[in-house]
């Protein structure tokens, strides 16, 4: 009797074991249900709902299509999951309507059929997969066992494999979606954790970093490719493990409302996505998609973390922000004021530029040296990226000629300077690179005060014949450019070529005050429009486009040039004569070993080299380091930001000197996940 209770204990133990795995596998497939369902169907496919084809095609794609990067082909099995979305949820005018699961069945039909494979890796392991999956799990009842197990096939092709970030965590996604389809529990612990283990800070690695910036493919900036890839995915993983025993802890879910706070909402503004984070996805109408696509993630983290409902609620609706920040992990910095969003992304030996791949990117050869974006309604780059000159991207110093420029392909590139770093304080920044680049060297600063910034180079230097140009502007133009000689204004619509020694511009509510340089050039012309220049495989036809180009040209075989100019934000034309005429700020220096700027109580400098400078008639600065340096004089103290923009210095020494007594303060520079932050100091 004894065994035979034990016999009977041991097969109920058993039972509530094999049952447990299985529930969980329930609370999975519940969820990810609800999630879908939760989804606005997009309006925009409606009308492809019953215009299916009798083989299960529509006539307005391509099916011989195979480009590698954003495959349009895709698009077939998008729709038919916004069409299954709709005959599941309930209060859809298409719920449950039968000719709507016809054509459900005969789309899904047709691809498990075809079973069609891009080359580009990550359709077959990701893309594909990701939607047969969905598509099955929201029609699993209505599938016949041939056609279900077609599109096993299909989902059966995923492995972890070596992938990293967020790659691993796209596998990861579609083994749990396979182990949901299939009831099988063998790979679900495993592949939860791998999807929970990327929602950490990145050490030296790819992810999340510890300024709330995102990497991938190495040390490169990828916030808005991969990085929002990251951040949709980790928020729909938390609302589908919900409740289950593979939940994300609360730590996690902290981490990611910073990643909102302190990342994703700096570099968003009036509805788009800033340039220098989007990575190399600069397709049509991009930057308004990624942008929609943190405004959804917002509004879901509102379920997930709801006692931080005002946060996500003012990110996807009026993102009011204001304030200053740099990421010194990877070397950008923006600037949100009530007018204006202003954003430089540079590069260094630490940090990767950008990259081309899968047709992409064609022409972005300069986009991460030093580029300076500044946008004030949202619309001055939206889609400009056809009839821009690729050799003139705002804010870089480069070499001007007609060779088609190389595409810098997956292994993207580095620059071999150290000297590259920022700091911010009060809402002042100050950012700066020894840029390195095709024989072209240059000091580049770049000093944001709150109501304008100062761009200083000094050092510039080429190899013999490199003719070299730093853009300061080029931007789509609705307004006529006003140029201010001291004594009128002058305005032209289009066709304006200016080039001299006119110092001041207005354009479209920006003011623009060049200090230092020769050759000085401003047009405004009808530029038409290349895609082919950007993307390989998009070559729609785009109507001409008044263009905006300001710059200062160096010239041929330039040796030890410089330049300096102001951008005022918000500035009305009437004021651009008395901005000229009394500028707010003073230009200390700017040297190869120095460049300073001072406004009001704020002196900003550089020390290139260790190095001296009067910041005023009783007080000198010394630094025995390359060092960055922003200080602020209040009444009879004064208080610095200091940072090593090499990252390598474990100390140094600031001395201040005034009225004949001489302080000297020993720096320890941050290490670990604090590298590249500023230090703060004040005296009396």
């Amino acid at each position: 009797m004894r065994n035979i209770t034990i016999i009977l204990l041991v097969a109920i133990l058993f039972s509530c074991d094999s049952k447990a795995p299985q529930s969980q596998l329930s609370i999975l497939e519940q969820n990810w249900k609800n999630y879908l369902l939760n989804e606005e169907v997009n309006p925009e496919i409606l009308p492809y709902f019953f215009n299916l084809q009798a083989d299960g095609t529509w006539s307005d794609l391509d099916y011989n299509n195979r480009q590698k990067g954003n495959w349009p082909l895709h698009a077939h099995l998008w729709r038919t999951i916004e069409m299954a979305k709709a005959y599941q949820q309930k209060g859809h005018e298409y719920y449950k309507n039968k000719q709507l699961s016809e054509n459900i069945h005969t789309a899904y039909n047709w691809w498990v059929n075809k079973d069609i494979v891009n080359s580009n890796w990550w359709y077959p392991q990701i893309g594909i997969p990701q939607s047969i999956g969905v598509i099955m799990l929201l029609m699993q009842d209505e599938i016949k066992a041939e056609q279900w197990q077609k599109g096993m096939t299909i989902m059966n092709r995923v492995e972890f494999g070596n992938k990293t970030g967020q790659n691993l965590v796209w596998v990861s996604s579609n083994i749990v979606l396979r182990s949901i389809l299939k009831n099988d529990t063998s790979l679900l612990s495993e592949a939860t954790e791998k999807i929970r283990k990327e929602m950490q800070l990145a050490d030296n690695d790819v992810g999340l970093q510890a300024d709330y910036s995102f990497h991938q493919h190495g040390r490169q900036l990828q916030m808005g490719n991969y990085g929002l890839h990251f951040l949709e995915d980790q928020v729909k993983w938390m609302f589908i493990l919900k409740g289950s025993e593979y939940d994300y802890t609360q730590e996690q879910i902290v981490l990611m409302r910073n990643y909102f706070e302190h990342g994703q909402r700096w570099v968003i503004w009036k509805d788009v996505y800033d340039i220098n984070s989007s990575g190399r996805q600069l397709f049509p109408n991009e930057q308004v998609k990624k942008y929609k696509r943190v405004f959804k993630a917002a509004v879901e983290m509102k379920g997930i973390d709801p006692d931080f409902a005002d946060l996500y609620q003012s990110i996807s609706k009026e993102n009011d922000l204001t304030g200053v920040k740099h990421f010194p992990f990877s070397e950008l910095t923006v600037q949100r004021t009530k007018q204006s969003f202003t954003s430089i992304r540079m590069c260094s030996s630490r940090i990767k530029g950008s990259e081309s791949g899968n047709g992409e990117n064609l022409s972005g050869y300069y986009l991460a040296d030093g580029a300076m974006y500044l946008m004030q309604t949202g619309q001055e780059y939206l889609n400009i990226y056809p009839y821009w000159d690729w050799r003139k991207i705002p804010g870089t110093t480069s070499v001007q000629d007609t060779a088609k420029l190389p595409e810098i392909g997956w292994g993207s590139y580095n620059i071999p300077s150290d000297f590259v770093g920022g700091l911010t304080f009060d809402n002042c920044a100050l950012t700066s690179m020894q840029y390195k680049r095709d024989g072209v060297s240059a000091n580049k600063s770049y000093f944001l005060f709150p109501d304008f910034t100062v761009c200083l180079g000094s050092g510039i230097t080429g190899q013999n014949n490199q003719h070299i140009q730093t853009t300061i502007e080029q931007c789509f133009s609705t307004t006529p450019l006003y140029i201010n000689d001291g004594k009128s204004l002058m305005s032209g619509l289009s066709g304006a070529h200016i080039k001299g020694n006119v110092r001041s511009f207005w354009h479209q509510g920006v003011g623009y005050i060049i200090n230092q340089g020769d050759g000085i050039v401003a047009d405004l012309d009808k530029k038409s429009a290349n895609w082919s220049n950007v993307l390989n495989w998009y070559n729609k036809e785009e109507e001409p486009q008044n263009i905006f180009t300001l710059g200062i040209d160096h010239g041929k075989n330039v040796k030890n040039d410089k330049y300096a100019y102001a951008v005022f934000p918000n500035m009305d034309k009437e004021d651009l004569a008395n901005t000229y005429q009394q500028q707010p700020y003073q230009i200390l220096a700017n040297t190869e070993e120095i460049q300073a700027v001072q406004f009001d109580d704020y002196t900003s400098i550089v020390f290139h080299q260790p190095g001296s400078i009067k910041i005023n008639d009783s007080t000198e600065l010394s630094s025995n380091v390359p060092a960055i340096v922003l200080c602020k004089k209040d009444q009879n103290q004064l208080s610095m930001a200091i940072c090593d923009p090499t990252q390598k210095l474990a100390s140094g020494q600031i001395t201040v000197s005034k009225k004949g007594q001489t302080s000297t303060h020993e720096i320890t520079f941050p290490v670990g996940s604090e590298k590249g932050k500023a230090v703060i100091l004040s005296e009396n």
